[in-house]
């Protein structure tokens, strides 16, 4: 049977139409379809996996899709024992808990003697944990711990402000085999606005002086932000600073030499560079 992989590393990836369109097309055509959800922010990955659900009953979607993890490629994966620096261990049963749902869901907050909650579980179906996430005294999120679907730790990120700073992935042992690391990087950004615009220029932005005369349009400039993910491998300590290079190798391991490939439109560019001679589709 001819088969088909979607690489999957957004949760927004699946909210598009046009991804819901091109795995409806593969199915009537009567490819095998494999969905790798390759989010390195793993709190994304069982909230996709919901979705996803959502979709295959509203579909009707019951056989010829295969939906994948990061943590099921790297299962079998060799890796090294966590440090105590690595994460941070609680034990909440010297925590108290308190009860309460979101949703369909149950929520498990644990309390420590200051009235601070400490930590929040949330269960999902069969009442298997989905994640656990510490907080510190100043109630912002340091730590996220996340389960599969056997209720087995499998992915852990840390946090500064709110915001994942990395993500370390573990294999069936519970041993580290991939530690991604997010960098912020400060980017200037540039605009040109014609001078029949209707939409007001926000005052954010900087004119850029010594436009030409023929440019029909006025430059602007602002700073932004891009986040970086670099990728460390802990069984052959190969280093990957592109984190479309550790897509590449993560393909090669599900063997795609006979399959179709299929990319967000929005990483085509960066990651078919790792791609080359491989024709690559999009949704």
């Amino acid at each position: 049977m001819r088969r088909a992989i979607f690489l999957v590393t957004t949760i927004q990836g699946i909210r598009k139409p046009t991804f819901l369109q091109q795995l409806l097309t593969l199915l009537n055509d009567h490819y095998e379809v494999a969905i790798l959800f390759a989010m390195t922010n793993f709190d994304e990955v069982w909230q996709a996996q919901r979705e996803f659900e959502m979709i295959r009953n509203r579909e009707h979607l019951q056989q010829g899709v295969n939906v994948i993890t990061l943590g099921d490629v790297y299962a079998d994966r060799s890796g090294v024992r966590l440090t105590d620096t690595d994460y941070l261990k609680v034990e909440l049963t010297a925590l108290t808990p308190y009860e309460s749902h979101a949703g369909h869901d149950k929520v498990v907050r644990y309390v420590d003697h200051d009235g601070n909650i400490v930590a929040e579980t949330l269960y999902g179906k069969n009442q298997v944990r989905l994640h656990t996430i510490l907080f510190d005294k100043n109630s912002r999120i340091i730590q996220i711990n996340n389960y599969n679907q056997q209720d087995h730790l499998y992915g852990i990120e840390r946090c500064s402000d709110d915001l994942v700073t990395e993500s370390l992935l573990l294999n069936a042992n519970s041993e580290l085999v991939f530690r991604f690391s997010n960098y912020v990087i400060e980017q200037k950004i540039h605009y040109g606005v014609a001078k029949t615009s209707l939409i007001p220029v926000p005052s954010s932005l900087s004119e850029i002086s010594g436009n030409k005369k023929e440019d029909p349009l006025t430059h602007y400039e602002t700073k932004g932000e891009s986040v970086v993910t670099k990728a460390t491998s802990y069984s052959d300590y190969h280093r990957y600073n592109d984190i479309n290079a550790f897509y590449h190798q993560v393909l090669l391991n599900l063997n795609t030499d006979s399959a179709r490939v299929y990319l967000d439109i929005d990483n085509v560019i960066d990651a078919s560079k790792y791609l080359p001679g491989k024709q690559i589709f999009n949704y």
